[in-house]
């Protein structure tokens, strides 16, 4: 099931969350990881380590708004900010005006703030999705100093769906969609038994 991932994913270099692992460890994928070395069949300890950071940032955030949205200011328009709409997640609602609060959003919500508020991150664009959102957003991937990408966690965690209705990297929906599917089978956050009725 992983190799699929690994697969779709070479030459990629993302994080992910390892299902078969502890669901908080994280792999990094590269294109020298997209196929296993017969020589190395069970995973290396090396390949769960957090790098160093060395993640080039060029934002910091300012606020969580819910857990996928937030404002930002960006290093080359220092004292503008900017609201941010996650790529390719959606997040249970908390703050729209025409919904109730939906089962799960305040985790969600939560577990954005707890991750990103006061950081400083790498906003990603994508050149197969849209750069703003009818609501004027960028839309943006939000890559951590670690490394690790935060909008693919949010899905592999259980606490937003793969949100695919809209142009995307083709690689990136795979991916996406991927990690909605292992966080369902694994029970992780909304998709836990009783979570959400």
């Amino acid at each position: 099931m992983m190799l699929a991932v690994l697969a779709c994913l070479a030459g990629v270099g993302i994080w992910l969350a390892d299902p078969l692992a502890n669901p908080l460890s994280q792999t990094r994928v590269t294109q020298a990881d997209s196929v296993p070395s017969p020589a190395r069949p069970s995973p290396d300890p090396e390949d769960t380590k957090v790098p160093d950071p060395a993640v080039a940032t060029n934002a910091s955030v300012l606020k969580v708004t819910d857990g996928d949205t937030i404002e930002v200011t960006l290093d080359a328009e220092p004292g503008k900010e900017f609201k941010v709409r996650l790529l390719g997640v959606n997040t249970p609602e908390t703050v729209d005006p025409r919904r109730p609060v939906q089962c799960f959003g305040k985790e969600a919500s939560d577990y954005t703030k707890g991750i990103l508020s006061g950081k400083r991150v790498r906003l990603d664009s994508d050149p197969q999705a849209d750069e703003r959102d009818k609501y004027d957003r960028l839309l943006r991937n939000v890559i951590l100093e670690d490394g690790t990408d935060f909008n693919a966690r949010l899905v592999s965690d259980g606490y937003a769906y793969a949100y695919l209705d809209f142009p995307l990297n083709p690689a990136r929906k795979t991916l996406l969609r991927t990690l909605e599917r292992q966080a369902k089978e694994a029970g992780m956050g909304l998709w836990a038994p009783g979570a959400c009725p």
